[in-house]
């Protein structure tokens, strides 16, 4: 028996099969890499275009928060106020101190005052690109829409105090938004505002200082304001027509409000003891300039006009330049009849002197006159965070800058209008400027 095999024959290799050559793969490695280089600096450059381009619409959009935030404080300048509190013939008697309430207006205007109070903390903007920012004080209910209705007002120990009526509409709303996140009576009634008082039957207010606030209960049964020393309050001796009891209580009730003053100015946060410290704190200075940075800052002021630490707020970053220009009324020629005639003095390349003189302190030589203001015109401008062009741009008509030079980056440039030299890095941050022109409608029909 013969048991059949089958074997395989061995797969023949074909006579033109080939590997690839060291010459073959060290082409194809070259042009591989070739490829990948290109892809890479394709990418590259997308991703710094994307980086420089979000750098932009950050700034627009600090630029765009800051002018929101300016323009509703400056719509309410004046509310449950005064215009000019050294004018104003509803106010009972202008108070001699403290300073801070002396100078209660609905807006007061400081050419070049950023630079003035925060002096060598600009100097990229002042030195370097020729920037002078103003600064702009806004007195008026800016804390709180309501009116309070008060029991009465008694003399306790030599201090004015007012009690609110704590089943009040206004304290019941209050309370309401307090449960929703809103400021609460403790926080609007805040030690260092003023209070603007009108006593039933009376048509004259009356200011004081707030000192404290107790509020006893929850809900409250009580409500007390102790108002400071200085000023006090009138009194109905001497002054027929309005004041308080001497003495005693005041017992008829009426009406109060806060008022504050605010400040909005740019300045330098790098380095101060704020909250803002990490947020503002330099990196990669030497490149993107941060040692130099500013923000536009607002800040509430107390009655001797100094500012509350704890009430600054950063309300645009890398902001580098502020200026206003004005609307006034003409006084009319008859006494109690207005002139419809409103004039605008917009923002110019040279500061236009009587914007600074109208919308100046109240109290300053010579005083000026806020109450005959209208509207207020705004240019705010921002910078991107880091620079990203090799030139500058020249002024716009009215000095607008559409670039900001970062001095430092480059030795031999460091004032507006040098070019860097060929392959250093980018000294020029592009520019985002907004402008607004608010009307001022607590002061459209001021008289006086």
């Amino acid at each position: 028996m013969t048991t059949s095999r089958r074997t395989t024959r061995p797969r023949a290799r074909a006579s033109g099969q080939r590997g690839f050559t060291l010459v073959e793969l060290l082409v194809a490695m070259a042009a591989g890499l070739i490829v990948s280089l290109a892809a890479f600096l394709l990418s590259k450059n997308a991703t710094r275009f994307f980086q420089n381009e979000a750098r932009a619409s950050a700034s627009h959009l600090a630029a765009t928060l800051g002018m929101n935030r300016l323009t509703a404080d400056l719509q309410r300048a004046g509310y449950l106020s005064s215009p000019n509190i050294l004018q104003d013939p509803e106010v009972c008697q202008v108070p001699a101190s403290p300073v801070g309430l002396r100078r209660l207006a609905g807006i007061s205007i400081l050419r070049q005052g950023s630079e003035l109070l925060h002096g060598t903390e600009l100097s990229q903007s002042s030195v370097a690109n020729d920037l002078h920012p103003d600064s702009i004080i806004i007195g008026g209910s800016l804390n709180s829409t309501e009116l309070f209705e008060f029991r009465k007002i008694s003399d306790e120990s030599g201090d004015w105090v007012v009690e609110l009526n704590p089943s009040s509409t206004a304290v019941q709303r209050t309370l309401e938004r307090a449960r929703g996140g809103g400021q609460s009576l403790t926080q609007i009634f805040a030690p260092r505002r003023f209070l603007r008082i009108m006593v039933r039957g009376q048509e004259k207010f009356l200011y004081g200082v707030i000192d404290q606030v107790n509020v006893i209960g929850d809900p409250p049964i009580q409500i007390s304001i102790t108002l400071k020393a200085d000023p006090g309050l009138p009194t109905l001796v001497g002054l027929a027509d309005c004041g308080v009891t001497p003495g005693g209580s005041t017992g008829d009730g009426g009406w109060v409000n806060v008022v504050s003053r605010v400040r909005y100015d740019i300045r330098s946060l790098v380095g101060k003891a704020t909250a803002y410290a990490p947020l503002v704190a330099p990196v990669t200075p030497a490149l993107t300039g941060d040692n130099g940075r500013t923000e536009l800052v607002r800040v509430e002021l107390d009655e001797e006009d100094q500012e509350l630490p704890d009430t600054l707020e950063l309300i645009a970053e890398y902001a580098v330049d502020l200026k206003f220009g004005i609307s006034t009324a003409t006084a009319g020629a008859v006494p109690g009849v207005t002139n419809p005639q409103i004039t605008r003095f917009p923002i110019t390349t040279i500061d236009n002197a009587f914007v600074y003189s109208t919308a100046a302190a109240i109290d300053a030589g010579p005083p000026g006159t806020p109450q005959r203001v209208r509207s207020v015109q705004i240019r705010l401008s921002t910078r991107t965070r880091a620079p990203d062009r090799d030139v500058g741009f020249p002024l716009g008509a009215d000095g607008r800058r559409l670039r900001f030079l970062i001095p430092g980056i480059v030795a031999s440039a460091n004032t507006l209008g040098d070019t860097a030299p060929s392959g250093s890095p980018p000294v020029y941050a592009r520019m985002r400027t907004l402008y607004a022109d608010i009307a001022l409608p607590n002061q459209a029909y001021v008289q006086w």
